[in-house]
């Protein structure tokens, strides 16, 4: 008994040595803890139910609204076959954008940055959609922005014209001949070429009468200064008799006036300061560092030696200027 005592304690004794040897070994070290990290990990999410990425799950909301989109583009629900398809097509979209997103296809994409730009932007939109402007706000948005809120100058006319298509140069004198007539009396109905435009025109302001009648005649239209008939005035479209029947002088406007422009300007403003002040916020946790090229980099920071457009530096956050990239692709040395 004595000597199989022996025997056992010796083979025990090579098992520990074999063990110890064992243990020291990097490879052995790496699996424990490789065991001992999937051990964890199983308490405390339980058993591995294979990759999330292979889950898809439609809800009725998104059904719901892949219906209501056929609707605004047919003008009515889909059928169970229609939207199967639909379905089907949103399911195939999923899993090509979590494929193209786990191989990495998104990365330095121009359009999805700027997208992704967009629904951040879009965000804070949001949260002041609901921001509207007291009358007091609206009065000193004017106050403080009155020029670009002063109603112009605007004018009512006659004209008779002698169309260019029918009478082609000889336009201008027929145009002088009635004139003559008009002056001496003549029923202005019976006179001129039918035309499209219209005989009359309400009071409108320059560029109404530009987009109807062309530069040059709403130029000499609002350069008029007399009463009665007058011309000839040249268009695209001949030459015209013209008779200013009303005039409003340009002046400032009121908040019943521009109540609507008001109102949208200072939306926007105020978006603007919003995201002025998150992306200044935003840069003040960055460190922004620029390796200029040539032949910007020996240029100074002076307006008048940057080119158009190019802004080194801004007050939302530090940014550094260093020497331009060698030619082996690194930075020279020092």
């Amino acid at each position: 008994m004595t000597e199989a005592s022996g025997r056992t304690g010796g083979l025990l004794t090579k098992a520990a040595r074999l063990l110890g040897r064992a243990v020291r070994e990097p490879l052995v070290q790496f699996l424990a803890a490789g065991l001992v990290i999937f051990g964890v990990n199983d308490l405390i999410h339980g058993p591995d139910r294979g990759p999330p990425g292979e889950s898809i799950t439609v809800s009725q909301g998104q059904v719901q609204q892949i219906a209501q989109s056929y609707r605004l583009l047919a003008g009515r629900l889909p059928s169970k076959a229609e939207l199967d398809a639909l379905v089907d097509d949103f399911v195939t979209e999923e899993v090509d954008y979590r494929e193209a997103v786990a191989m990495g296809l998104d990365a330095n994409d121009t359009i999805v940055r700027r997208r992704m730009r967009q629904k951040l932007e879009f965000l804070l939109e949001d949260a002041d959609a609901s921001s509207e402007p007291t009358e007091a706000d609206l009065k000193a948005w004017l106050d403080a922005h009155a020029s670009q809120y002063r109603l112009p100058e605007r004018r009512a006319f006659r004209q008779i014209l002698a169309s260019g298509d029918k009478r082609g140069e000889a336009a201008p004198s027929a145009a002088a001949d009635m004139l003559k007539q008009l002056r001496a009396g003549a029923d202005p109905s019976r006179l001129g070429d039918p035309s499209m435009l219209p005989a009359a025109m309400p009071l409108t302001t320059e560029q109404g009468v530009e987009a109807l009648f062309g530069d040059a005649f709403a130029h000499d239209l609002f350069a008029h200064e007399g009463d009665g008939w007058f011309g000839p005035v040249a268009s695209p479209f001949g030459d015209h008799l013209v008779m200013q029947t009303s005039r409003e002088p340009g002046r400032s406007a009121s908040v019943a006036d521009v109540h609507d422009r008001l109102r949208n300007d200072w939306i926007e403003d105020r978006r603007n300061q919003r995201r002025i002040a998150f992306q200044s916020k935003l840069r003040k946790r960055y460190q922004v560092r620029i390796d200029w090229p040539e032949p910007y980099a020996s240029q100074s920071a002076a307006p008048d030696a940057t080119p158009a457009g190019t802004t080194l530096g801004t007050a939302a956050g530090p940014v550094e200027s260093v020497a331009p990239l060698s030619p082996g692709g690194g930075l020279p040395e020092e």
